[in-house]
């Protein structure tokens, strides 16, 4: 008994997957890659597979001798890497049946996942509700405005786990609409 090692049950099991596996064999879902032609269905499309630059002055000028790149995250849709997330959070709930047509979307969010939450969710036809702390900035209250969500504001000073924080409030707002979020 001494010998055995002990694992804890709530630990995540150890992802088998490797390069070499066969995808039909992988847990996890699998997009192929695309190459992104001229003209797009939606903005939806622009989410994701976002170009790489080369920074070339960065490394001469420290003396690097290796390549830098930047991913370009602001040419996303709504100019975030969250509306990456915003998406695959729909598209994996509407894949398993959790989200459906005439659902509403509720997040608790300081920003930019608001952003791409809203977006997503104007463009595939969701009502969105964003819970949002007061000290956020008007200018991303009038984005997410815009792209027709609706938002509550809570007080900033709220402890998460306060009765009037953002994630409580989400949660209210979801038992009382009776819906998932």
């Amino acid at each position: 008994m001494g010998d055995e090692i002990w694992t804890r049950p709530d630990l995540p099991s150890k992802c088998t997957y490797t390069e070499n596996t066969d995808i039909k064999e992988s847990p996890h879902f699998h997009k192929a890659f695309w190459t992104r032609p001229r003209i797009l269905d939606s903005s939806l499309d622009l989410i994701g597979c976002t170009p790489l630059i080369r920074l070339n002055s960065i490394p001469k000028t420290e003396g690097l001798e290796c390549e830098i790149l930047a991913k370009c995250e602001f040419l996303n849709s709504g100019g975030s890497v969250k509306d990456r997330i915003a998406k695959r959070m729909i598209e994996e709930a509407e894949r398993t049946g959790v989200l459906k047509p005439g659902d509403t979307i509720i997040e608790p969010t300081s920003g930019n996942t608001g952003i791409g939450l809203a977006l997503v969710a104007a463009i595939k036809g969701y009502r969105c509700i964003i819970v949002m702390p007061e000290k956020m900035s008007k200018e991303k209250e009038f984005v997410i405005r815009g792209l027709g969500a609706e938002i509550v504001r809570t007080r900033t000073s709220a402890n998460f786990d306060e009765e009037d924080s953002h994630v409580r409030i989400a949660e209210r707002i979801r038992r009382k609409i009776g819906m998932l979020s």
